[in-house]
């Protein structure tokens, strides 16, 4: 399981094109508490680590997919 630091964090959900409010309630967690994690005030447990860890995985599964359709849409 990744660490996610604060660094990370804000990273992921700049990736994403998301606000601190919205990536908060994906996350089910207070828009606060995803500032206090930016921040390096608080950091994220366990839970909150794998559900951004799976977030991330989908996430780059969905780049894959484009990436993989790309290719091959430019070969037809």
């Amino acid at each position: 399981m990744k660490e996610w630091t604060p660094t990370e964090i804000k990273a992921f959900r700049q990736r994403l094109n998301l606000y601190q409010k919205d990536f908060a309630a994906i996350l089910r967690v207070t828009e606060q508490y995803v500032c206090y994690l930016e921040k390096g005030v608080k950091t994220a447990g366990g839970s909150l680590k794998a559900l951004l860890d799976c977030l991330e995985q989908k996430e780059n599964e969905k780049e894959e997919a484009k990436k993989r359709h790309g290719k091959t849409q430019r070969h037809i």
